[in-house]
């Protein structure tokens, strides 16, 4: 029983910054949901396996300078979405997250599995099982913040893409902040 809290927990916990990304994605009005659910739930479990596999030692010292690089990737992409991603096209109902793009956004939401997966032997979980559940939670999670957040859009407007890059912002800041943190300590 104590094993299913922990792998609940550490799914669950895991799985949050992937909601908020997407919900803020779904703002967007981006097109693809399972190819972006796809891209996201494949890079968090390949990013667990590359912290399984560098280990704890490295881990201590790589981890949170990721968690700092998630969090100046995603305020980079806020910045974008803020300052410079501005449609002309009024026709354009919908975007698409492509390219590096895509690949920018899913590492920076997933390099907290990057640390986690640095010490996921330790923690007591089975970790196959574990990878697996953290790529199935990244892949649901993902649709349902993309289909939530594109609900949401008619309800804010115009406002849904500047709300969605202060979002993805603050999450960035929060990210980086937590990340010096622990650096200092």
């Amino acid at each position: 029983m104590l094993i299913v809290l922990k792998m609940a927990a550490l799914i669950l916990s895991l799985g949050i910054d992937t909601l908020i990304m997407s919900i803020s994605l779904g703002f967007f009005g981006i097109r693809g949901k399972t190819r972006i659910a796809g891209a996201f739930a494949s890079t968090e479990a390949l990013m667990a396996v590359i912290g399984l596999i560098t280990g704890q030692g490295l881990g201590q010292v790589i981890g949170n300078w990721a968690s700092l690089t998630g969090g100046i990737v995603l305020l980079a992409v806020s910045a974008w979405f803020l300052f410079f991603d501005h449609d002309d096209d009024e026709e354009r109902k919908e975007k698409d997250l492509v390219g590096w793009t895509l690949i920018l956004t899913a590492l920076s939401v997933s390099l907290d599995e990057l640390a986690v997966g640095f010490s996921i032997g330790l923690v007591g979980v089975p970790v196959t099982l574990t990878i697996i559940l953290i790529a199935c939670q990244a892949f649901i999670f993902t649709l349902i913040g993309i289909t939530f957040g594109a609900r949401l859009k008619p309800y804010l407007g115009e406002w849904s893409e500047k709300l969605a890059g202060t979002v993805l912002g603050l999450l960035g800041v929060w990210l980086a902040v937590s990340a010096v943190v622990h650096l200092l300590r």
